[in-house]
């Protein structure tokens, strides 16, 4: 009986462990997110939809000119009547029936063709470059949240001190070892950080309805997030050659710069001719004999008032090219700028948090502890150690702010250096 007294004891508390667990949303590592994000994000597949496109339009380009089908009379006099007087009652003329094809010169095919296969890779560059900004994005929501998690629970750290502390107080008060107005200030500052939790939760939301948002999910979803910050180390800067190799929307711009040149062939093959045939049955009314004509047709590009377009065309081509290549190099130059001060800010950031670990933070942390001593043993008053608890609390926050600062600036560098 005692058995299952005991089972009737430890079933619900086993139940309620284990829906309570239930409850809890589960850890969504940074790697998954980044991955939900390119294959979900309806703003990267739009460009695989256009480069299937391009793609499917390459066919089109081996397609021939529709044949020209014609029927009638030919040659035919308009006074039948006074024809047969002439011919003994036969009548004249010829019922025709016409087919001419012309047949497009294999050189422009393959011309078109390679001009439309390389839209597709363009389309490709440019899905790249917007994953790669996606994936900044992502990155930069993510470590966000992690940095507004642990300022939540800095405040309830603060929070639970200061309870505490007014726990004292009141305690304390009876025996004229604390004033009401210290009392009140220490209710005052619970308050305010009732305010600030309220204030972080709600940019919390918002972190969170954004990445569910990049992954394509309900903007309600729950799911927690691993805290454990990174420490990257600071990657060297890459010469020009690398940094066009990493860069995506470099590679974009070399594929534009293709597709021109590819442009620029199909002006250019338009010089070539064309040709056609041409097959024409007349059937002879009256007397007159049944016949055809056989023609071959080729068409003359060459000559001025016919190639003054395509001309044209050719060289404002190459004026575009070199557009591209100045376009190319001025965003090398400005990446090469934007890395190195970022590189630069990297470095002050750094500096920055480890002085807040190994000096400001112990420090205050110190001077806290020592003041809540001082009074324990009524040597000091509450509103110092309030000073010093909300001292430390705000350079925890401010701490915080910068390492959040520190990511964002590192998301920033990788994302130059698409990496």
């Amino acid at each position: 009986m005692t058995y299952f007294r005991n089972i009737r004891f430890l079933l619900p508390l086993l139940l309620a462990v284990t829906f309570g667990a239930a409850a809890q949303p589960h850890v969504l590592p940074l790697d998954s997110v980044l991955r939900a994000v390119q294959q979900r994000n309806p703003a990267l597949r739009q460009y695989a939809y256009r480069a299937q496109a391009k793609d499917a339009a390459v066919a089109g380009a081996s397609t021939w000119e529709a044949p020209k089908v014609s029927a009638g009379y030919w040659m035919t006099p308009y006074n039948q009547q006074a024809v047969k007087d002439m011919n003994n009652g036969q009548a004249m003329g010829m019922q025709m029936v016409s087919v001419e094809q012309m047949l497009p010169n294999p050189a422009k095919q393959r011309a078109k063709r390679a001009y439309l296969a390389g839209q597709a890779a363009v389309e490709q560059a440019g899905q790249a470059a917007s994953l790669n900004e996606l994936r900044a994005q992502a990155r930069t929501l993510y470590y966000g949240r992690v940095v507004l998690e642990k300022k939540l629970k800095v405040l309830d750290e603060s929070a639970y001190l200061l309870d505490f502390l007014q726990k004292v107080a009141q305690a304390r008060y009876p025996y004229n070892q604390a004033s009401l107005a210290s009392i009140y200030q220490v209710q005052a500052r619970v308050a305010m950080h009732g305010n600030d939790h309220a204030v972080l939760y709600g940019q919390l939301r918002q972190n969170t309805i954004a990445l569910n948002t990049l992954m394509a999910r309900d903007p309600a979803t729950e799911f927690a997030v691993d805290t454990l910050l990174p420490t990257p180390p600071l990657a060297p800067l890459p010469d020009t050659a690398a940094l066009a190799a990493r860069r995506s929307d470099v590679r974009g711009l070399d594929r534009s710069l293709a597709v021109v040149g590819l442009n620029q062939a199909v002006e250019a093959s338009r010089r070539r001719p064309d040709f056609g045939v041409r097959y024409d049955h007349m059937n002879g009314i009256g007397n007159t004999p049944n016949q055809f004509t056989v023609m071959g047709m080729v068409t003359l590009p060459m000559v001025p008032w016919a190639a003054r377009e395509y001309r044209a065309n050719t060289a404002a081509l190459g004026y575009e090219a070199q557009a591209v290549r100045q376009q190319r190099a001025a965003l090398l130059n400005e990446a090469a700028g934007r890395l190195s001060a970022l590189q630069s800010d990297l470095t002050t950031k750094r500096e920055q948090v480890e002085n807040f670990e190994k000096g400001i933070l112990p420090a205050l942390r110190k001077s806290y502890q020592v003041t809540l001593l001082a009074y324990q043993q009524n040597t000091a008053q509450l509103p110092a150690v309030v000073e010093a608890l909300n001292t430390w609390l705000l350079t925890r926050l401010q701490y915080l702010d910068t390492q959040n600062e520190l990511l964002t600036l590192t998301v920033r560098y990788d994302q130059e250096l698409e990496q």
